[in-house]
């Protein structure tokens, strides 16, 4: 079967695995095959595992927020539960794959961190009382091979992202900053908190005293700033920019170094700007940065898919639809509480 030894890479990860939990029972048959990948099996334990480990994460960070039906929910026309599935199943599918191909980039597990990994295996059956043991269906062989898998995976993607040949050039990355500051086109709020309107009259006397205002920003833009109370904010942008209103971004780029626009309309705010840097190095080696890390991912992602297209994955689906979320985890406060619970 998969699931030899067990291994985690990033103490991170060891550390994610000593969570406190507390649980009911479990009636999964561990020992069923839950998946087979080219014709090796995988124990249906080792999956409803990894799945209640992911369902009690997200029952300590998300069900104070989404209450106890969060499971059953339906997003994009699927339930919070089949969701969580579905990408426990990518996983556990790409990582497997990712470790037949270890050899390719020279990637190993050493000594060391299957050590650390069966140590962290046994702090978290330690720190989990007995009820969550039983409901996650952990066992120390469990846990150990799913720090193993994300072992696996961290160490594979720096290789293959260690591995690429991915560049970003200075004008994809190009940045440029502008100061600025602005009004709202509304009065404000009321004691509800709604829009308040300009009357015509009022609207046309703050349009043109925003114009002075853009007017004498040309000669002292911080000056005027403060002088009418407003604050002075820098903003970055660069050929992909999509926050910012088109109409602030398009004078921006009509502008030279220093220059200061006229006024700027849109549908909610007045905007006056003073283009501060027409190419922001800093910020573009920044960017730099961050679009090189998409490149990669891209890379790493069809990697993964290339693995997947060529491999016989197959689900056995009446055993893996008797994993479900319809027990919730908490987090014990402490060893008194995890003992009363």
């Amino acid at each position: 079967m998969k699931g030899k030894k067990l291994t985690a890479c990033a103490l991170a990860a060891a550390m994610a695995a000593s969570v406190a939990l507390t649980g009911c029972g479990n009636s999964i048959d561990q020992n069923a095959v839950g998946a087979t990948l080219n014709g090796e099996d995988i124990s249906l334990g080792l999956m409803n595992f990894i799945a209640k480990y992911q369902q009690a994460i997200s029952d300590a960070n998300y069900l104070s927020m989404f209450g106890p039906d969060m499971w059953s929910m339906e997003y994009d026309g699927t339930t919070m539960e089949d969701s969580t599935k579905d990408s426990v199943l990518d996983m556990i599918e790409t990582i497997y794959l990712l470790e037949d191909h270890m050899a390719d980039y020279g990637v190993e597990i050493t000594e060391e961190e299957t050590a650390s990994i069966e140590e962290a295996a046994k702090q978290f059956m330690s720190d989990n009382s007995d009820k969550a043991i039983r409901q996650m269906g952990a066992t120390q062989e469990y846990v150990a091979e799913m720090l193993r898998m994300y072992t696996i995976q961290y160490k594979m993607q720096n290789a293959i992202y260690d591995a690429s040949d991915a560049t970003v050039t200075d004008e994809e990355a190009a940045q440029r900053t502008f100061s600025y500051f602005t009004a709202s086109v509304t009065k404000g709020t009321d004691e509800d908190g709604n829009s308040v309107e300009y009357t015509d009259e009022e609207k046309e006397a703050f349009a043109e005293e925003m114009e002075t205002i853009a007017a004498d920003a040309k000669e002292d833009f911080d000056g005027v700033a403060e002088e009418h109370g407003y604050t002075v904010s820098t903003y970055t942008y660069g050929a992909d920019e999509t926050t910012m209103d088109e109409a602030v971004i398009a004078a921006a780029d009509a502008l030279a170094e220093g220059e200061v626009s006229d006024l700027i309309t849109t549908d909610t705010n007045y905007y006056v700007i003073r283009l501060d840097d027409e190419f922001d190095e800093e910020a573009t080696e920044q960017e730099k940065e961050t679009l090189l890390n998409q490149k990669k991912s891209e890379e790493y992602t069809e990697i993964c898919d290339g693995y997947k297209e060529e491999a016989d994955f197959q689900v056995n689906e009446e055993e893996w639809a008797k994993v479900k979320f319809n027990r919730l985890f908490g987090v014990a406060a402490s060893e008194e509480d995890t003992a009363e619970e």
